[in-house]
């Protein structure tokens, strides 16, 4: 269930998000909790309690919990950050180390200058294929972890970091809104003539994406719906100040733009990290830039060419997507050969972004899908 740990509502879903799916019943997590939870005042005092109990768990050989604490350590630091790589790796280490859920195979498939990161998770006797994948600031892994809840259906499960994700994302390669190109790209490689494809966070845009151009995909799943890229900052700011700021891009005000938004930045936490990491992701440089680019994601114009099974799922009270988009996005899908939507009431425990806190009632609606 979705728990209030803190007071700022963005450290609270990132709490959530890591611990919950996993954790919430764990003795030696929620011992942890308390000692790390008073210490969350800014994102440095975020990364200094969550790397603290880290290298404790290490030291102990508890591999998993380990990676989880180097994950949320690692969340808020720029890429910029000497530290940063360090922590990743250490993330990455220690998840594997401590991972036993499914016989997997790894894979660099050749992508551009570079490559793309695929882990093949094995259900024995699967006859399908799957594709599985986050969005803004997810990794691989955290897929792999989530995908427990998948075990034993009859879909082999490709999980990786495209573009502008984890590794690929370390390695030079900036996020793109042309989702099918590595869709396309690991289609191809594994000669994979069929497959559904669930995205998770911006990933609900980018699946609905690729399906618009790539049609072997057969069923796809927006694991929450993302409907524009705007709307993750529409959502939190005051309607006057976002129609403000959509009136200075139409007009080109690059200098206000970025004037306004180092203002902006100084007094939210969330609205730095959403800004910081939509730099350090698109390769932009300025907010304005950045905005310009991220004005490429959006459902709007690509709906009417989806003409698969699509399954929408939506919270009511995600911070990042108006639930509102759910009827907007159906209604759009005029080609689609089904729809479904779901929404999750508070009720539920499943009203938060990609159903954090109660993760496994968006799995059942997947399962229950393909």
């Amino acid at each position: 269930m979705f728990k209030r740990y803190v007071e700022n509502e963005q450290f609270n879903l990132q709490i959530n998000r890591f611990i919950n799916d996993e954790y919430e019943n764990d003795p030696v997590v929620q011992a942890d909790l308390k000692t790390i939870i008073p210490k969350l005042t800014d994102t440095e005092s975020w990364y200094e309690a969550w790397l603290k109990k880290a290298q404790e768990r290490e030291n102990e050989q508890k591999y998993a919990i380990a990676s989880t604490y180097y994950q949320a350590a690692e969340f808020y630091l720029n890429a910029n950050d000497p530290r940063d790589k360090t922590v990743y790796e250490k993330y990455r280490t220690n998840f594997y180390k401590g991972y036993n859920d499914f016989e997997y195979e790894s894979y660099k498939v050749p992508y551009e200058n570079s490559y793309l990161p695929v882990v093949k998770l094995i259900n024995p006797k699967a006859t399908k294929n799957l594709l599985f994948f986050a969005g803004f600031d997810s990794y691989m892994e955290e897929m792999v972890k989530m995908a427990h809840f998948m075990k034993g259906i009859d879909y082999n499960i490709y999980i990786f970091d495209g573009p502008g994700q984890g590794s690929t994302l370390k390695n030079g390669l900036t996020l793109i809104h042309s989702w099918e190109r590595p869709i396309s790209t690991i289609l191809d490689y594994f000669n994979i003539q069929r497959a559904s494809a669930v995205g998770m966070s911006l990933g609900g845009y980018l699946v609905m994406r690729a399906a618009a151009f790539e049609k072997r995909l057969d069923k796809v799943v927006a694991f929450d719906i993302f409907y524009s890229f705007m709307d993750s900052l529409r959502i939190r700011l005051p309607y006057d100040k976002m129609t403000k700021i959509e009136q200075l891009l139409a007009s080109g005000q690059k200098d206000i733009i970025n004037q306004t938004f180092k203002m902006m930045m100084d007094q939210s936490i969330d609205l730095n990290w959403k800004i910081n990491k939509g730099l350090e992701n698109t390769g932009t440089k300025t907010p304005y830039d950045l905005l310009k680019e991220l004005q490429k994601y959006n459902l709007e114009p690509i709906m009417p060419l989806i003409n698969q099974d699509v399954l929408l799922l939506a919270g009511q009270n995600d911070q990042y997507v108006p639930s509102s988009r759910l009827s907007e996005i159906a209604k759009g899908l005029v080609n689609a050969a089904s729809v479904k939507t779901v929404m999750f009431d508070k009720a539920s425990g499943g009203d938060q972004h990609c159903q954090a806190g109660r993760r496994e009632l968006g799995f059942n609606e997947i399962k229950k899908f393909l």
